[in-house]
Formats: structure tokens, sequence, C-alpha cells
């Protein structure tokens, strides 16, 4: 069940975005920069889950959260961090909660692109309307995470056959000309590098795991979970963005979107993956429900059981229609994927993790000629760079996309 979670996870609507981040690269630029930062992305989940399992061994604890394991980790470190240790917890669990509401936004993106692509509908508006319903059901009954384990293998099977469709059209018809090789673009770069992250990174679902299993060690051991599902999926997925390039040259949106949409089999695909990427959906809610209903927990201790599903109750469905609301006013699909890549996996997934590995090894614990320091730095340099410079210039696409879209001479919002 954890294999089929976390391979069902990445192997979402992300891998349809994957062409579009190879194609805003180059060919040979692209694929390297997915291998790499996939390799940097399982590199940083291990390293997130040793601190983890370190500081709740220094505890005696069976278990710590992310965000205490953040707060305690920075009280290992230097005097100048421990200003921050209060704020640790909230900062934490802000960035966790806008990651998955960012991933749920572009699920509901995708599904109703999908929707007006099958429909053949002039706007949007219709299929966020037509969804929303089937979105709050589906959030309703798929509460527990075995639940959505089971459906989670429904929709791998979807995948699979999906995936096979695409796959037949990216090798029908070969596009192979006027490719670019390497780009230069620093707009281009940042938005391939947020793409990537938010493609290859499943640091919810992998922290959910971590919490589900009976014996955790089957994550992160040599041939666990952990590496054999982020190795499968770096591989597959930079071989699907390059062939996806190569098939069908530059693009705007996911592959899906240049598909022939006179063609059964294309029709069939995209259906396919609406249903599969819409059964992913809870599983996207269910950690950052389990943060909020956590943190209500621990602030109001008083609280019975019977007052927290109340809460559950209003939570979720606020949830599903919040993440509506931004699909709304933001349809752009690729440009919002490389924006909440860039704003929050890079700190959740590489600078948080980088910061807790220096606290933990503070002062003199750094390996020989202070590897692990060197390492780090480097990490938290790059992550800091994506979350600044990444979201800016992400930022201004989304605001050049939404003027044009709003524009009196398009119709297709």
């Amino acid at each position: 069940m954890a294999n089929f979670n976390l391979l069902r996870t990445i192997f979402g609507a992300g891998t349809l975005g994957l062409p579009l981040a190879v194609s805003q690269a180059g060919i040979i630029l692209g694929p390297i920069m997915t291998i790499s930062l996939g390799l940097l992305i399982m590199h940083m989940h291990h390293t997130l889950l040793w601190c983890l399992h370190e500081i709740s061994r220094q505890l005696k604890i069976p278990h710590i959260p992310y965000r205490y394991g953040f707060r305690l980790a920075l009280l290992h470190g230097p005097d100048v961090l421990h200003r921050l240790e209060s704020s640790a917890p909230t900062i934490v669990a802000t960035f966790m909660i806008l990651s998955q509401l960012g991933i749920c936004t572009v699920f509901v993106i995708f599904t109703t692109d999908s929707l007006r692509d099958i429909m053949d509908w002039q706007t949007s508006k219709p299929a966020i309307a037509a969804l929303l319903l089937p979105y709050l059901f589906l959030e309703y009954f798929m509460k527990s995470l075995k639940i959505v384990s089971y459906i989670s293998m429904f929709g791998n099977f979807l995948n699979l056959i999906g995936l096979t469709l695409v796959t037949y059209h990216e090798f029908l018809g070969p596009h192979g000309k006027e490719m670019v090789y390497a780009t230069t673009d620093s707009i281009a770069l940042y938005f391939v590098i947020g793409t990537c992250l938010f493609n290859l990174s499943s640091l919810a679902v992998v922290l959910s795991l971590d919490r589900a299993l009976k014996h955790p060690r089957v994550l992160t051991k040599r041939y666990g979970v952990l590496n054999f599902c982020m190795l499968t999926t770096t591989i597959f997925l930079t071989l699907f963005g390059m062939l996806g390039y190569w098939s069908f040259g530059p693009m705007e949106e996911n592959v899906l979107r240049s598909l022939p949409f006179d063609d059964d089999s294309a029709m069939l695909a995209i259906g396919l993956y609406l249903v599969a990427v819409a059964f992913a959906y809870p599983i996207q809610c269910y950690p950052a429900i389990q943060i909020i209903l956590d943190i209500v927990r621990n602030r109001t201790e008083t609280l019975s059981p019977k007052i927290l599903e109340i809460i559950e109750h209003i939570v979720r469905p606020i949830f599903v229609l919040t993440s509506f609301f931004i699909c709304y006013m933001v349809p752009i699909q690729g440009a919002f994927v490389a924006f909440v890549g860039n704003l929050c996996t890079t700190l959740i997934a590489l600078v948080f993790p980088a910061l807790m590995e220096l606290c933990l090894l503070y002062p003199n614990n750094y390996g020989k000629y202070r590897f692990y320091l060197i390492k780090d730095l480097i990490i938290l340099v790059f992550g800091l760079s994506c979350a600044i410079l990444g979201v800016a210039l992400c930022g201004y696409l989304i605001y050049v996309r939404v003027l044009c879209l709003h524009s009196p001479n398009d119709d297709s919002i």
C-alpha cells in the first residue's frame, strides 16, 4: 500500500506536465535538470526522515511531527536560530497546508480543463460547476488512509491505461523539428525547476506513510519504498518528458492538450485521467486536513472527539471550495504549478530539511572536510533563490497569462 500511495501520488497529473518542462528547458538541458532535481528531492526526503527519526530516538518517542521536529532541530543549532523556535511549527504547518492546497488546486484545474475539452465547452466555468459536487462527495466519504489506498490502486490502473494511450500518440506522429537544446532564459529555468519540484516531490504523502506504517524502516532502506518509487518515477518521467517534446514540440500546458481531439483514443485518455486525478484528490487533501486537526487538537486540548469531528466536517468542504475558488481565479495549470513548486516545495522539501540537518550536526559532526556543512549550505542557497526569484518570475508569468485570459479578444476563460 505504501508503494501504491507513493507511486499514485507522483504518477498523477504531474506526469503530463514533464513534456512542458522539457520543452521550456530544451531537449538536452531538460532531462539533465529533471534527473538532477529528482535525485536531490529523493536525498532530501531521506534527510528529513533521518532528522525526524534522530529526534524521536533522542526523545525516546515513536514519532514526532515535521513541524515540531523542525522546532527541536533549531534548538540544537546556533543561538541565532533559537529565536525562530517558537514560530517554527507555525511556519512549517503554513507551508505544508499551502503546498497541499496548491496541489489540490492543480488537480481541479487539470480535471476542469479535461472535462472542458471532452465536452467542447467554450469556457471552464461549466466544468468547474459540474465537478464541484463530485469533489465534495469524494472528500466527504474518503476520510481514512486505508480507503484512499484502495482507491489509489484503482487510480493506478487508470493511469497505466492513460499513459499507454498517450505514449502511443507520442510515437504515432513524432515532431522532431526546431527543438531547443538548452535555454538560458531565467524565467524558463525557474519555471522548469518549480515544475519538476512540484511533480517529483511527494513530501506530505511520505510523512503520512512514515507515520502510518508499522515498520517505517521500509521507507528508507536501500531497496525500500522511497528509493524504488523515486528512482523509477524520475527515470520514467524524464523519458516521458523527452518523448513528449520530441513528438509534439513546444506546448503551453500539459501534453493531453496537444493530443488530437478528433481521435477516440485521445478522448479516452483524457477521460481516464480525469477520473484518475479526481480519485487522487482526497489523498492530497488528507495530510493538510490532518495538520489542521492536529493544530486544533494541540491548542485546545479540552475539545471532545465529537467537537473535533464537527470541525473536520467543516474543514473538508472549506478546503475543497478554496481550491475551486483559486481554480476559478487562476485557471492556468503550467504557470501555477511552477509557482507552487517554487513557493512551497523548495521550502518544505529542500530548505527546512537542510537547515534541520545543519542544526542536528552542529557544531562538530559535519564529517570529513565538513562535507555536510558545505552540502546543506549549497542546498539552502539554491532553495532560497528559488523561493525568492522563482516565485517572483512565475508570479509575473501568471499575471501576464491572467491578463491575456481576461482580454476582450479572448473568449477561452
